[in-house]
């Protein structure tokens, strides 16, 4: 229900109640017949035209990769992103112990929000460590391209969730965050030792945290970003995160055969995730996330089944794809367009009724119905807003 009240010569449009809308996710629905406005006399009830358009809102779609913000090629290479994912060490956010640099994470938020995305973001203790913790005695071994920090021992835990909580303080709730990525653990946040040489195996496996300070870190995401979208990669604890309310991703999306042609991420990784009855459920909560392995590119020159991925894409109820710095091969870009027209949330109003008349002061009913036909729902609780124009497409005069 709205009301209108009459403010300095304009009708301000307040909302008293949201209109509900179907959140059943069913693909290939058919769109709506022409738009028809019927009248009663008393009541005008009108029924729109579904658009077939790609539609870029937010926490949904492609990602920006985690080096810059905005994609650096033409939109008929790549389709334009509207998540900035970026992945930060703790020793770029806290050089001095105590001292967080949020002027940096508040300057990629704008550097986004002026080209219409919003920011996901990972927090990595690898590759790079503040000297400063270290130096409190918490052990580490040299590592390809960094430093694998001793997760069990109680200072680095102690310091991690200050961290953490002085983040959360100051970016839970924004509508400026799409997500966090419960990182924190292992090469390059991934939870996994991948980074460790033969050499420091070992060392780097007493060094992983138990699986009593695996929760430990993951709740603390829990605990101070209460109110933002969480999402566990694949390696970590991801059946206790899901089970709270986080998504999930994984950095491999599309390896059939990357690595060789006896294993890959997509039949033995993902698709037993996803068939979990606690994973393959976990978009109804949270958002899933992927990063595509290699780029598309490489899926081309490969040979790779394109229509198998995106399906596959869909059946997990992808939100946000990362597709790294390549263009789309040409000859995929329309099969690429048709499968952003379906992940994440679609929303689409089906019907609308509202009285023939109404006068400033009265309250105005609308009756609305609405159906999600993409294969998620949204993640953030974003208001449902009407604004009243004239037939010349001025604000209603109050007199």
């Amino acid at each position: 229900m709205l009301t209108l009240l009459p403010i300095g010569g304009l009708l301000l449009l307040t909302m008293e109640s949201c209109a509900p809308y179907n959140s059943g996710l069913k693909n290939g629905a058919t769109s709506s017949p022409d738009a028809r406005i019927l009248s009663s006399g008393r009541t005008v009830t009108v029924r729109p035209t579904e658009i077939d358009d790609i539609l870029y809102n937010p926490g949904m779609g492609f990602a920006d990769f985690h080096f810059e913000i905005g994609v650096p090629l033409s939109s008929s290479q790549h389709p334009r992103s509207t998540v900035a994912y970026i992945r930060w060490s703790w020793a770029a956010l806290e050089p001095v112990e105590g001292q967080y640099d949020f002027g940096r994470v508040d300057s990629v938020i704008e550097q986004a929000k002026a080209i219409g995305e919003r920011l996901a973001f990972r927090i990595m203790t690898e590759p790079k460590m503040p000297q400063w913790l270290l130096d409190k005695g918490v052990a580490s071994v040299k590592v390809s391209g960094g430093t694998f920090p001793d997760y069990n021992n109680p200072i680095f835990l102690d310091y991690h969730e200050r961290l953490i909580r002085a983040f959360g303080e100051r970016y839970a709730g924004s509508a400026d965050i799409d997500h966090v990525d419960i990182g924190s653990v292992g090469c390059w946040g991934e939870w996994n030792t991948a980074c460790c040489q033969s050499a420091v195996k070992e060392l780097c496996k007493r060094y992983y945290p138990t699986e009593a300070n695996q929760i430990a870190i993951t709740d603390s995401y829990f605990k101070y970003f209460p109110k933002t979208p969480l999402v566990m990669l694949v390696g970590g604890q991801l059946k206790y995160a899901v089970s709270r309310g986080a998504g999930w991703r994984g950095d491999c999306f599309g390896d059939y055969g990357m690595f060789g042609p006896s294993w890959n991420h997509m039949e033995h990784v993902y698709e037993p995730a996803a068939q979990d009855p606690v994973i393959g459920n976990a978009w109804k909560a949270g958002p899933i996330q992927f990063e595509v392995c290699g780029v598309m590119q490489d899926w081309y020159d490969k040979g790779f089944d394109i229509d198998l991925i995106l399906r596959k894409g869909l059946e997990w109820h992808i939100s946000v794809l990362n597709a790294g710095y390549a263009p789309v091969p040409a000859a995929w870009r329309p099969r690429v367009d048709e499968f952003l027209k379906k992940l994440g949330y679609r929303i689409v109003l089906r019907e609308m009724t509202h009285p023939a008349e109404a006068r400033p002061g009265e309250t105005l009913l609308l009756r609305s119905r609405w159906q999600n036909v993409g294969v998620a729902p949204f993640y953030h609780p974003w208001p449902l807003a009407y604004r009243l124009r004239s037939s010349s497409d001025r604000w209603w005069p109050s007199g």
